[in-house]
């Protein structure tokens, strides 16, 4: 008795009869459907090639995470290392444009006085032939008014084409000036406030951005965004020992004043002498025009 295969089960587990013929419940008229070795051998040998590209892409997918988490190491312990923002953007951009192999990554600041509408690349790692732009400035009031906002918010924009994206025409200027075709551009935060903008360009053609991508660019960004705050943190430090050390000198300073007018008193009896002296080392130390004594 000839036994009968669910024919979408035999297709799933590779299951054929001797004679290569499956039979189909329900069909009365026709119930055979016959498959020829030869065929037979093609489609096994797609399903071994699709299983192959199949573990390829999950090797690869794996590698590129683990290259990510070097990278974003590397970035946290340059931030741990390191108080120079100028170096910590210059080591990251060069990282991250190598890993994602794009054509530039770029770290632009806001100037703060220019509500959002003015931006600088103060740092950035781009590939021959596309064209460096370190210190560029963009004047751009759309961004302000429109996007600045929802940037603040956390917003990322991941493009895979400009010319494609229905982008107003200023804008798609402003990126042509950097010859950029695809656009990834996560926020820079100091704190709550939008400090820059980082940057992924592609400049040779379209790029769909990968979700891995995205959020590993996103990562980067909060890190530097840490970087900010202890550059911020930091600097704020070092005036108020700044500070502080100008008091001490300042407070110094006084003390030997007084101590010459004591002197100046102890070793003479004459009111005029005492009085030129005390006027003159007050003068000096408070930088004043004049300093007099009335009767």
């Amino acid at each position: 008795m000839q036994q009968k295969f669910n024919r979408s089960v035999i297709l799933k587990l590779g299951v054929r009869s001797p004679d290569h013929t499956f039979i189909v419940p329900g069909m009365s008229e026709k119930p055979y459907i016959q498959v020829d070795a030869e065929a037979y051998a093609a489609i096994e040998q797609e399903l071994q090639t699709l299983r192959s590209q199949l573990t390829q892409q999950q090797q690869s997918a794996q590698l590129d995470a683990a290259a990510q988490q070097r990278a974003l190491f590397a970035v946290i312990t340059k931030i741990r290392a390191s108080l120079d923002l100028d170096s910590i953007f210059k080591s990251t951009a060069i990282e991250v444009r190598q890993l994602l192999n794009a054509d530039r990554v770029g770290m632009f600041c806001f100037d703060p006085d220019s509500n959002y509408n003015v931006v600088e690349l103060v740092s950035e790692d781009v590939v021959p032939p596309y064209s460096p732009a370190l210190a560029a400035k963009v004047e751009d009031h759309c961004f302000g008014d429109n996007h600045a906002l929802y940037y603040q918010q956390g917003r990322v924009w991941a493009c895979p084409d400009i010319y494609q994206a229905e982008l107003s025409q200023c804008h798609i200027t402003i990126l042509a000036r950097f010859q950029v075709r695809a656009n990834l551009v996560v926020p820079l935060l100091k704190g709550d406030r939008l400090w820059g903008l980082l940057c992924i360009h592609q400049c040779a053609g379209s790029r769909q951005w990968q979700p891995a991508e995205i959020e590993f660019v996103s990562q980067i960004a909060t890190h530097l965004g840490v970087a900010l705050q202890q550059a911020e943190f930091v600097t704020k430090l070092q005036k108020q020992s700044d500070d502080l050390s100008q008091a001490i000198a300042r407070a110094v300073e006084r003390e030997k004043v007084v101590a010459a007018i004591i002197d100046k008193i102890r070793r003479s009896l004459d009111l005029d002498t005492i009085f030129c002296t005390t006027t003159q080392e007050v003068r000096q130390l408070v930088c004043a025009d004049r300093v007099a004594i009335y009767r």
